[in-house]
């Protein structure tokens, strides 16, 4: 990682041509910024209650405090934020960094969500559900140009929901590559004490998810009352925990349950565990799909097309909204739409 980042690229695609020299993460980070309403030249970084005594909190911030000592022989900051983006917690290696950061408005209760602020690690790390490097330039507002963020997201071992982010702060001059390293291990410590603090309830409920995905080739989730499991294709349908246990609960075994508009799920009970298992498969009540013009869709993912599409069109083409609706990041939601083709009459491009 280059300690210091020019802004030709930025500058280049403010003014709206194609840039060079930058990241596909970044570039596409910076696309979303711009569907977003972002104003580059600056914003005001939104502030919102947050419980900086969760559990999340009580567990993740000794992992941070332990790597402290590698920072403190320069101006660095040790930050977690919750799946919003919005701080929850942040220790600095010394004061000039600390008032610095106040200033840029990162403190506790600041929310750095990708849609309000634009590119940066914590935002941009939640939404890619993966490890971001943003330096220098690379954020999409010009006032942040002065800092370097690295930020990778926490996934809950068990539930595989998106806890929060860590993330590692510094003044662009003071970035390196060892940064990278150390956020990833940051992250994949607190993911461990999440794992050490699974209750036998919660380790039952990954045992049933992951015998049934090997079992069954269909989409598969796991419900009780306290938590549900969901794969890949499962979980971009948005289910409601809630909804889903009060049907679950009640189907006899072998029962074929509407989930959702286009969506049905096989009740398979787990026996010793307070709880169902789901095999997902469209709903054959539902007119057949009509996105025919794409290639290669399994029927469950026509079904999924459509409701994207129609989720698309009941939010006015917000893909803020959209996300939100289906409980996905919009990341996910951007590859869903170049995936099955959806967009809007004069909707910015996908690509």
């Amino acid at each position: 990682m280059s300690p210091i980042r020019g802004r030709s690229a930025w500058e280049a695609f403010q003014a709206g041509a194609d840039p060079t020299g930058v990241s596909e993460q970044v570039l596409t980070s910076w696309r979303r910024s711009r569907w977003s309403g972002v104003d580059p030249a600056g914003i005001e970084v939104p502030v919102v209650d947050v419980d900086t005594d969760s559990d999340f909190v009580r567990l993740a911030s000794p992992v941070l405090l332990r790597a402290a000592d590698l920072l403190t022989g320069g101006p660095a900051c040790l930050a977690l934020a919750d799946p919003r983006g919005s701080v929850l917690w942040r220790w600095v290696s010394e004061r000039s960094i600390g008032q610095a950061l106040d200033e840029a408005r990162m403190q506790e209760g600041a929310s750095f969500g990708e849609e309000r602020v634009g590119t940066n690690g914590i935002g941009t790390a939640l939404e890619c559900r993966t490890l971001a490097e943003v330096v220098g330039a690379d954020h999409y507002v010009e006032a942040f140009h002065g800092w370097a963020c690295v930020a990778a997201p926490v996934t809950h071992p068990i539930t595989r929901r998106v806890m929060g982010a860590v993330n590692v702060t510094c003044f662009v001059p003071d970035a390196n590559h060892f940064l990278r390293a150390m956020t990833s291990s940051l992250a994949d410590g607190v993911a461990s004490r999440l794992t050490e603090s699974a209750t036998a309830h919660e380790r039952a409920m990954l045992d049933a998810f992951v015998l049934g995905q090997r079992r069954s080739t269909a989409p598969v989730l796991v419900v009780s009352e306290r938590m549900m499991i969901a794969d890949d294709v499962a979980g971009a349908w948005g289910l409601d925990h809630r909804a889903v246990w009060e049907l679950a609960r009640a189907a006899d075994p072998g029962t074929d349950l509407v989930l959702k508009s286009g969506l049905r799920g096989r009740v398979h009970p787990l026996g010793e565990v307070a709880g169902v298992l789901l095999t997902l498969h469209p709903d054959a009540q539902t007119p057949a799909p009509s996105r025919s013009d794409v290639p290669g869709l399994s029927p469950l993912e026509a079904a999924e097309a459509e409701v994207i599409a129609g989720v698309l069109g009941e939010c006015g083409g917000n893909k803020s909204a959209v996300a939100a609706r289906l409980g996905i990041s919009r990341a996910t939601l951007y590859q869903k739409l170049r995936r099955y083709r959806i967009g809007l009459p004069g909707a910015a491009p996908f690509d």
